[in-house]
């Protein structure tokens, strides 16, 4: 009887730990399909497909805190996914060192191409981001760590000043 209820606890084991194996494998294929559609930036529809109907989006480096926001929101004004004066070096817009999964998220490590913009060139930049699934697979939160010039930074922290001071004057 002991040895029945040993071999049952290890087989239950096991098929939790193929479950989760599967969750994560699966995880790897949606990771790697989610940037490389980021990095061509061809298929917008195809790119609204990866989010739930609502989204927690978090960019780190602009202290951006947690907003929920609407996939097409994200992808049109933060991302700026039809942004034609945006070009990027090669056409691409990033290339992803390392992917690593779980079953309930998915973590990318890597590079930003250099870009042009109305007439500027920015140098490369590495980021890494954090996308948190739901139980159907599609991304309900997302955490962007950009490691920005530090020009842009100086810049992006002034204009925070000069906001704050607009509250505090009102």
């Amino acid at each position: 009887m002991k040895i029945a209820k040993v071999l049952g606890v290890l087989i239950l084991t096991l098929l939790i730990s193929c479950q989760s194996d599967s969750n994560t494998s699966k995880n790897d294929e949606l990771g790697k399909r989610f940037f490389e559609n980021y990095a061509s930036r061809k298929d917008y529809s195809k790119m609204l497909s990866y989010y739930n109907d609502s989204v927690v989006y978090e960019n780190v480096a602009q202290y951006s805190g947690g907003a929920t926001l609407e996939p097409r929101y994200l992808l049109n004004e933060i991302i700026r996914w039809n942004d034609q004066t945006m070009q990027y070096d090669g056409n691409k817009l990033l290339n992803v060192k390392e992917l690593f999964t779980n079953d309930t998220m998915i973590i990318a490590n890597g590079e930003f191409s250099g870009y042009t913009y109305n007439g500027m060139k920015f140098p490369p930049m590495k980021f890494t981001t954090y996308l948190y699934l739901d139980k159907n697979s599609k991304i309900k939160k997302q955490v962007d760590w950009f490691n920005y010039p530090i020009e842009d930074i100086i810049e992006l922290y002034q204009l925070q000043q000069s906001q704050q001071k607009i509250k505090l004057d009102k």
